[in-house]
């Protein structure tokens, strides 16, 4: 469960303060995806670099399960990243010298998962989004982009993560192979139980989702 309440994000500026999010109060259940809309500029990516805990909120609290996750610790904030958050972006973002399957384990070398294991659920997690056989050795050069996207996916899901960030994950791609990457996040969700939070300017993609949230501004405004 994922409850956010009065988030608020400002910063410092030659023409003084600027605030990109203001007073954000939303909760998403377990197993829930839900889309963010709205124009560039309304503050989508400066939530999800929130929740994130990439960056700290000027004001109001993030509550993941019975945890406050908005005054943690350098230390326990690159842990909650490690275990708690799966990221996936627009540009893959998959290391090029490693494998698919190396890239799906990584996370799981940083949480400490014995190699066994981790080569294990890599494989296993690969498969379920359809990337098989010696597809999980080939490295990123020699994959499609909806075949990065998917191992993208799987890497998410590396340590049964509580939440998933999906930063316009199908910009890079065609409508078709879009759309089998959102029904993949949709799939996780009911799967694993997994709270995904989606940010797309892509209509279709947001109506994929059991609901949307709007912002303008910086505001919600649905």
């Amino acid at each position: 469960m994922l409850s956010v309440t009065g988030l608020t994000k400002s910063f410092p500026s030659a023409g003084g303060e600027v605030t990109a999010l203001h007073d954000v109060s939303f909760s998403a259940s377990d197993g829930e995806m839900v889309s963010i809309v709205g124009p560039s500029g309304s503050g989508k990516s400066t939530l999800l670099s929130l929740l994130g805990l990439l960056d700290r909120p000027t004001s109001g609290s993030i509550m993941v399960g019975n945890q406050d996750v908005s005054g943690l610790s350098a230390a326990a904030r690159a842990d909650y990243r490690c275990r708690t958050v799966g990221f996936v972006f627009q540009s893959y973002q998959l290391i090029g010298n490693l494998s698919a399957l190396e890239n799906v384990m990584l996370p799981m070398e940083y949480a400490k998962v014995p190699k066994a294991a981790r080569q294990a659920r890599a494989s296993e997690l690969l498969e379920h989004v359809g990337i098989t056989g010696d597809m999980q050795d080939r490295r990123p050069g020699r994959l499609s982009g909806g075949e990065q996207q998917r191992v993208a996916v799987a890497r998410a899901l590396s340590n049964d993560p509580s939440l998933i960030l999906a930063d316009e994950p199908t910009g890079n791609l065609d409508k078709k192979t879009g759309a089998k990457i959102i029904e993949l996040l949709k799939g996780a969700a009911i799967t694993f139980g997994t709270t995904v939070l989606l940010v797309t300017h892509d209509t279709a993609t947001a109506k994929a989702a059991s609901r949307s949230l709007t912002l303008e501004d910086g505001a919600l405004v649905s």
